[in-house]
């Protein structure tokens, strides 16, 4: 069952509740006043009728002595309708279609002493029988009034059928449009539904269609903003899958060459005999290629742990001592090349000290690598950016675009270094949700630019 049909089904159920309440209220309530009002206007009219056989038995001797036709013709006239007149057991006057069995204990029981009543039922039918003793005709002497008030009884059934089929109709009305209100209402969520069905099948490019400024047009909202998160983060991990798979085909690539040098300079000294300048040769190259593994694996650890990035400080760290701590480092690297910090703005960044010093001491060595002995190298820091240019060898077009891959080597230097530097450089300016820019021309050197968010 739907969501809007299991509502329709609630509000069906809750209003024919509340119905039936209010109908049995309502109808009794409509009974008890029909019949507090019968049996006052009965009432009344037995005590006119009462009234006036006192008036006749004081006037007429005939009449308070009980006999004779006086109070016969008195009881034939409407006033006394449904009367009856007991007197010693018997019935005198009768102008009732009911019968009144006689009891002797009311009397003794003080009963009908003053006008009473009583309602009576049985079958389906409801009467008022009021009594009251007549003393002035003498003892035993009672007054009874039957009235029939069952129409009242139908009348108030009808009232309630009545109530009933109109709350009947107006319970199917309202949980009809209620069904239909809450379909239009819930249509947002089913199309929410099929936006989830098509991001589970991996269509992260849909996006749930926002008509209403309403709670439902907010989760519309909150669902895509969450789509687009998810999206994001598909995006990211599948960059970084590529990125990886890029990065282990370059590794494999890269530590071809030294093992295998390493492999053919052993298997020569364990079954050639090799002179002494050769062995020395020998080993020496192997040296090498074990000193390149060495620092390849170094970087790889360190291009793992910015992965990892979960021993990462992000404190504010000012931009000045910073600059001043990678270029002397620099100098120590590289003592015949020139390094020229020109100004450094008073502005701070959010970031992992260690980590901006070997992302500056990185593009420090990339350009003292690109340029010759006693060239400068310029470093200029204000409004949250670092710019940093050599005046050394450049690049082609295509060596910029390729410069951030793993391994990859410019090829004017391609003997220098691992090709590990700017990878490195690119993970610690995305952890710090900075950009790295470059710019170069062959002949006239490059320019690095770090922009940090403000």
């Amino acid at each position: 069952m739907k969501l809007y049909q299991k509502i329709m089904a609630l509000i069906f159920v809750i209003l024919t509740g509340c119905g039936i309440v209010c109908g049995w209220l309502l109808g009794n309530s409509y009974e008890k006043k029909q019949m507090f009002r019968a049996v006052e206007a009965e009432v009344h009219g037995f005590e006119s009728a009462r009234y006036a056989v006192e008036w006749m038995c004081q006037t007429e001797p005939a009449a308070r002595e009980g006999t004779g036709c006086l109070m016969e013709r008195l009881f034939r006239q409407k006033l006394f309708d449904g009367c009856i007149w007991i007197a010693d057991g018997e019935v005198l006057c009768d102008s009732s279609l009911y019968e009144i069995s006689w009891d002797a204990g009311w009397r003794a029981e003080g009963g009908f002493k003053e006008t009473e009543w009583i309602l009576e039922q049985g079958e389906g039918e409801y009467w008022i029988v009021i009594g009251s003793e007549l003393p002035w005709l003498g003892e035993n002497n009672y007054l009874f009034s039957v009235q029939d008030l069952t129409e009242i009884h139908r009348e108030t059934t009808g009232f309630v059928r009545q109530f009933s089929l109109i709350w009947f109709l107006f319970v199917a009305a309202a949980s009809l449009l209620g069904a239909a209100a809450a379909r239009l209402m819930l249509k947002p969520m089913g199309d929410l539904a099929q936006v989830a069905g098509e991001i589970s099948r991996g269509n992260y490019s849909v996006r749930a269609a926002v008509r209403r400024r309403d709670e439902t047009g907010k989760l519309a909202e909150a669902f895509n903003l969450m789509a687009e998160q998810v999206e994001s983060r598909v995006r990211e991990l599948t960059l970084a899958g590529e990125e990886k798979e890029r990065l282990l085909g370059s590794l494999a690539h890269e530590m071809r060459t030294p093992m295998t040098a390493v492999l053919g300079y052993s298997d020569a000294l364990l079954h050639v005999k090799l002179g002494e300048r050769e062995r020395e040769r020998a080993l020496r190259n192997i040296y090498g290629q074990a000193g390149y593994l060495q620092r390849l694996s170094a970087k790889l650890m360190e291009l793992t742990a910015l992965h990892r990035n979960d021993a990462i400080a992000m404190k504010a760290q000012e931009m000045k001592p910073l600059l001043e701590q990678a270029v002397r480092m620099a100098e120590g690297r590289w003592p015949d090349r020139r390094f020229l910090l020109e100004s450094a703005g008073d502005f701070s960044v959010r970031g992992d000290e260690d980590l901006l010093v070997s992302l500056f001491v990185n593009l420090l060595d990339n350009g003292a690598k690109a340029s010759g002995a006693g060239q400068e190298i310029q470093i200029k820091a204000e409004e949250n950016q670092v710019e940093i240019r050599d005046f050394g060898k450049g690049m082609k077009e295509e060596e910029l675009q390729r410069i951030r891959e793993p391994f990859y080597r410019v090829g004017s230097f391609e003997g220098e270094g691992l090709g590990l530097g700017l990878s490195i450089c690119e993970q610690i300016v995305r952890l710090h949700q900075a950009e790295i820019s470059f710019e170069s021309r062959i002949g006239e050197g490059t320019m690095v630019t770090v922009s940090f968010a403000p």
